[in-house]
């Protein structure tokens, strides 16, 4: 007797706190983005001063406060869009369900791809993905920077160390809530030396309060694009970050067929663009629970 052929009868789940699921989405202005964006990137510093006519220091008068000067820098920075893509094959006979079967098969790939792109820099095998994390050279067009260099804050450190270092770099650098972005592999890492923990709205973050990107498409490679030694990673921090992805595209019937081997190609694609404010920062650190 034949078995009963049935449609699979689970329901897909994207895993939490991924890439997509942190950053900002703010509404796209038209189609234009994809085919890149600029901005001016503001990082201010900032400064203090006094009124030397009603400051004391104890021992005299203080003496009249240095001229204020400009404290905020200004950079171009760009992104470029990159595309996400499923492809199913499947007789013509099964027509009617292509283009589903690849809006399914889209659905299950799509946010490991965007954060291995974005982790790497990699869209079919070329660096072409602005701005990414994995990156030890400034990339500039014209005057606006699509890639600045990760600086790293530590190697070989404990993660509590590790994190601190990265964290205080972020808060000098950013000032704001921003982001750590780490494998998957790290998370046990982070759990059990309590340094992650959901907030009320159901987020991961660090003790400070930085929200924590665990990406299963994050590779864990340092800078320069270098795999990290056995039981070590390497972990980033960025201000806040955004993105915009666009509608999912699919091949037309018409184009999808190939007479040759009367298969039809269906292809289900999605185009992102992502982009972070002001800091770059990296650090490398050693993974495993505390011994004490």
């Amino acid at each position: 007797m034949a078995r009963q052929l049935i449609d699979l009868p689970t329901v897909f789940t994207p895993l939490p706190h991924g890439l997509w699921d942190s950053v900002q989405r703010p509404s796209p202005d038209g189609v234009h983005w994809q085919n890149g964006v600029t901005w001016v990137d503001r990082c201010p510093t900032g400064d203090t001063t006094y009124d030397e006519c009603i400051a004391a220091t104890g021992v005299g008068a203080p003496p009249e406060p240095p001229a204020k000067t400009a404290n905020v820098s200004q950079e171009s920075r760009g992104a470029l869009p990159f595309t996400v893509i499923a492809e199913f094959h499947c007789s013509p006979v099964g027509i009617g369900e292509a283009q589903t079967i690849a809006q399914d098969a889209l659905a299950r790939v799509e946010q490991q791809q965007l954060e291995t792109a974005f982790w790497t820099g990699l869209a079919a095998d070329q660096e072409v993905v602005f701005p990414h994390l994995s990156a030890d050279a400034e990339v500039v067009n014209g005057e606006v920077v699509l890639q600045p260099v990760a600086s790293p804050v530590v190697t070989g450190a404990d993660v509590a160390h590790g994190l601190g270092l990265l964290e205080q770099e972020l808060a000098d650098c950013y000032k704001g809530q921003g982001l750590i972005h780490v494998p998957r592999t790290a998370l046990p890492t982070l759990a059990a030396w309590k340094l992650a923990r959901l907030d009320d709205e159901g987020r991961l973050v660090t003790p400070a309060g930085n929200l924590i990107v665990v990406g299963g498409g994050y590779p864990g490679t340092g800078p320069a694009g270098e795999a990290a030694a056995a039981g070590t990673t390497w972990i980033y921090a960025t201000g806040a970050a955004w993105g915009y992805r666009s509608d999912i595209y699919f091949t037309q019937v018409r184009d999808s067929l190939d007479r040759s081997s009367n298969t039809l190609r269906m292809q289900a694609e999605r185009n992102y663009l992502i982009g972070f404010e002001c800091c770059l920062l990296a650090a490398h650190i050693v993974l495993g629970v505390p011994t004490e």
